[in-house]
């Protein structure tokens, strides 16, 4: 191996070789754009600390890093939360991996670095299935737009998908007769094929047949679900859509898109639903990340025994 990074490598350059590489091995747009984004914080500590060679860096200049990066305020002058941190340190793990695996590295300065400890933080107010057949009944389907909305509040409820997976939904993604959709580079840049419920999928075809058509106003999209525009919703868009419907239902939660994913997860669990297919629905890579659910119904099984248990009240 190599001892010596080579004279005309530069960290820049380095970095450009990682993203490069990633590419390559088919990462998501989005993801390299944010490893490029997280990696800008390693050139810019070691522009402050002086070190100009790849060779200088050692494990503790990379746990200084660490350090540096929590104590970077946020734009709302925060300091950076475990999960921050960890998000980069990933980054930087692999960069270095990267660098060692190509030679330009004889060690990996970050291999044994630990990661901060998260605090393990369960979702809270999750919707009751009442609740969330409320707010999906609210909706005005008689024009349009509402019965976009109809349609996008059932898909979400029905197949649990992240914001961005959703709104990235094209039309050839939905398969109405085995009542599927696929589900495009989520977290991670992996697809997967979730399970629709039957009734998003008879409002699905009449949405895309009839009712969608209607939205384009002239234009060309793959997109399923469009804006007032012809275009593809966008974020803030559907955050807006779905407060704008939990308020009608006056449901006195914070009801976003992720509170919709875990309501869901919560809700399959509840019906007995296995845990590794509620992992494959909800496209987590671990299954310890999906177990965190279990935490949640047993908490409201607990609440349920206090209240209703005729020893509870007799401390």
């Amino acid at each position: 191996m190599s001892s010596q990074i080579p004279s005309n490598r530069s960290l820049e350059e380095l970095i450009h070789l990682y993203l490069n590489n990633l590419q390559v091995r088919n990462y998501s747009k989005r993801t390299v754009k944010d490893y490029g984004y997280n990696l800008g914080f390693l050139e810019r500590f070691l522009k402050e600390k002086n070190i100009h060679s790849i060779q200088e860096i050692t494990a503790s200049i990379v746990a200084e890093f660490q350090q540096w990066f929590f104590y970077l305020p946020t734009k709302r002058g925060h300091a950076r939360s475990a999960k921050d941190q960890n998000t980069v340190l990933t980054t930087v793990k692999g960069f270095f991996k990267f660098l060692k695996h190509e030679e330009f590295l004889s060690h990996d300065p970050a291999a044994n670095v630990e990661y901060a400890r998260e605090p393990r933080r369960l979702p809270k107010n999750i919707l009751t299935p009442q609740e969330a057949k409320r707010i999906i009944e609210s909706v005005d389907i008689s024009n349009a737009r509402g019965y976009r909305d109809r349609v996008l509040l059932e898909v979400l409820y029905s197949c649990g998908a992240r914001r961005t997976e959703l709104l990235n939904v094209k039309v050839q993604d939905v398969n109405l007769e085995e009542e599927l959709l696929f589900i495009r580079e989520g977290k991670g840049g992996a697809d997967r094929i979730v399970p629709l419920s039957h009734i998003a999928c008879k409002m699905l075809e009449t949405y895309i047949k009839g009712v969608r058509p209607q939205l384009l106003f002239g234009r060309n999209s793959d997109f399923l679900f469009l804006s007032r525009r012809g275009k593809q919703l966008d974020r803030e868009s559907l955050s807006t859509i779905i407060k704008k419907y939990a308020k009608l239902a006056k449901i006195q939660k914070n009801v976003t898109p992720h509170l919709w994913r875990h309501s869901m997860a919560c809700h399959l669990l509840k019906n007995d639903s296995k845990l590794r297919h509620l992992q494959s629905i909800l496209g987590h890579k671990s299954l310890a990340t999906t177990e965190k659910y279990l935490h949640l119904t047993i908490n409201e099984i607990k609440d349920e025994h206090r209240k209703h248990h005729p020893r509870e009240n007799d401390c």
